[in-house]
């Protein structure tokens, strides 16, 4: 009887014993995922700050694109107006609501291709919402009506693109040139 207690003892011990190194494997295994998501974390981070960074350069470098320059004029007056010439710019885009990039361009001294990069880096920026077609056309989308085509979607579930389609055209405003 007491060979079996000693017995069931050392399988108890080897248990724990084996348990405990479990334990310690997930534990190392827990410590080290916690280190790779906290690398993944600070690579995040630190890949945000850099963009951020680059975003702001690359807005600055692009506000300077619309300076007026003028002899003898102030800087603060340069700078307002070229602040003054963005806000047209947009202003232009929103009111058109479908735009033609060449005619666009026209209008603002730009070359075709240029019209079509401050396009694109108004939309990155978040200053104006819309899509940008295949014939050179920008179509302006207010928040309202992308608002409006979200709660349709929610409220249908999975809908076919040619529904959503149909049904985009009756929220977005698009005024007849």
């Amino acid at each position: 009887r007491r060979e079996v207690l000693q017995t069931k003892q050392r399988e108890m011990e080897a248990s724990r014993t084996n348990y405990s190194s479990k334990e310690k494997r997930y534990h190392l295994k827990m410590v080290e995922q916690d280190e790779r998501e906290k690398a993944k974390r600070d690579a995040s981070d630190a890949l945000c700050a850099e963009q951020e960074i680059r975003e702001n350069t690359e807005f600055d470098s692009w506000k300077d694109l619309f300076t007026l320059e003028s002899k003898g004029a102030a800087e603060t007056l340069i700078r307002e107006e070229s602040c003054d010439l963005l806000q047209e710019f947009i202003d232009h885009i929103m009111a058109s609501k479908v735009t033609v990039l060449e005619e666009l361009a026209a209008d603002f001294g730009l070359r075709t291709q240029d019209a079509v990069c401050r396009v694109q880096a108004l939309e990155y920026m978040g200053r104006i919402t819309g899509v940008l077609d295949d014939r050179g056309k920008f179509i302006f989308v207010s928040h309202k009506e992308l608002r409006q085509v979200a709660d349709y979607m929610k409220r249908r579930g999975r809908t076919p693109i040619s529904d959503l389609a149909k049904q985009s055209n009756d929220f977005v405003e698009i005024r007849k040139i």
